[in-house]
């Protein structure tokens, strides 16, 4: 069987995805996924107990742009070393060297994009690449690049498909802050919090980030609302499909996860990215009805806007509908099987399902078959 080499960046937006279509590859038995990893403690914490393979990259942890050039002949000696056949690039400059050894040797190299902006290393990249496969149209693009990329939708954990939004007498909102930024999000809301008109109408489960939860847990039951407090989401699906309207951040495997399971949103981008990606993922959503984004810093603005939302079942229903509209829940397959076009395998049981699921989106000029 053929073998993939998986990298990219060591955050759970790079490697998360990344897991899912290795796992979509080995069980349709288009090829044997190889992970390199770096020696971050968030890929140990990831990529133990799924049985993927993995292999130590070739060169040390640190490194800025040069080295992902300078790191090219070693990426070389690996995939021949490894018996590599392609390369997958999930993001960010890791991918870079193990890429460009893969066109240097005529292997294919696939890349995948989350946000709706191409990053730095996925731009360079797609120059050499067979297939981009987007999890939401880009902003901009060239035609050069649209004429190889496909929305197909960002690879997701099991556990993210499609879920009505939950009964009962209290609504549930769950905020969390990501990777980045968590304590501001967390200082923002705890501000908000007291000034809920009517804090018994909803209970919200707050995602504080690790080592954050001192005083969280008082400020809520200060504030009046029944409130748990977590500092990770041990079962990020489960609890999205529990919730009523989202608070968060806005990159792009997030946003991917809630319009699979569909989910209104209210969106807190991280403001200091160099190319604003996580404004113009929440701007994608909100143009299309799924999202609204806080334009804010104040509390009692921001405490009304999350009330006014949770009493209106009707607004939510509308956007939750909205948001599953913008979903790919079956992304992996549908990745894996266009692989495995490219390699020239028949991918095996996954055709049946995958026309199944299968709907058309439009992608730049073209229409594609997801």
């Amino acid at each position: 069987m053929k073998r993939i080499l998986l990298t990219g960046g060591a955050t759970g937006g790079h490697l998360f995805p990344g897991v899912a279509l290795a796992r979509a590859l080995a069980e349709y038995e288009i090829a044997t996924p190889v992970f390199l990893e770096h020696g971050k403690a968030m890929e140990k914490r990831v990529l133990e107990g799924t049985g993927i393979e993995r292999v130590s990259a070739p060169w040390g942890e640190q490194g800025g742009r040069i080295s992902a050039f300078t790191r090219i002949p070693a990426a070389c000696r690996l995939l021949k070393k490894e018996r590599i056949d392609a390369v997958v690039a999930l993001g960010a400059l890791p991918g870079v060297a193990p890429g460009i050894a893969a066109w240097l040797q005529g292997k294919p190299l696939f890349v995948l994009e989350q946000n709706r902006v191409i990053g730095l290393a996925n731009w360079l990249l797609s120059f050499a690449a067979r297939k981009v496969f987007l999890s939401f149209p880009l902003e901009k693009s060239s035609r050069s690049l649209r004429s190889r990329s496909a929305v197909l939708g960002c690879p997701l954990r099991s556990g993210f498909k499609p879920a009505p939004l939950p009964q009962g007498d209290r609504a549930q909102l769950l905020i969390f802050g990501g990777s980045q930024g968590a304590s501001e999000v967390n200082n923002a809301l705890l501000e908000a919090a007291g000034h809920f008109q009517q804090p018994q109408r909803f209970r919200v489960h707050h995602v504080c980030g690790p080592n954050n939860q001192h005083g969280i847990t008082e400020a809520w039951k200060k504030a009046g609302i029944e409130a748990r407090v977590s500092p990770f989401l041990e079962d990020p699906a489960r609890e999205m499909i529990a919730a009523s309207l989202v608070l968060g951040r806005s990159g792009g495997s997030t946003l991917a996860e809630l319009t699979a399971i569909g989910r209104p949103a209210l969106l807190w981008p991280y403001p200091l990215h160099r190319d604003q990606h996580q404004v113009k993922n929440a701007r994608y959503l909100e143009q299309n009805g799924a999202a609204h984004i806080v334009t804010t810093d104040d509390s009692r603005q921001v405490a009304g806007h999350i009330e006014d939302l949770l009493r209106d079942t009707r607004k939510l229903d509308e956007m939750a509908d909205c948001s599953r509209a913008l979903g790919y829940p079956h992304a992996a397959n549908r990745i894996a099987e266009m692989i495995g076009v490219h390699l020239g395998i028949e991918p095996a049981g996954i055709s049946a399902k995958s026309t199944a699921n299968s709907t058309h989106h439009s992608i730049g000029n073209e229409e594609v078959m997801a």
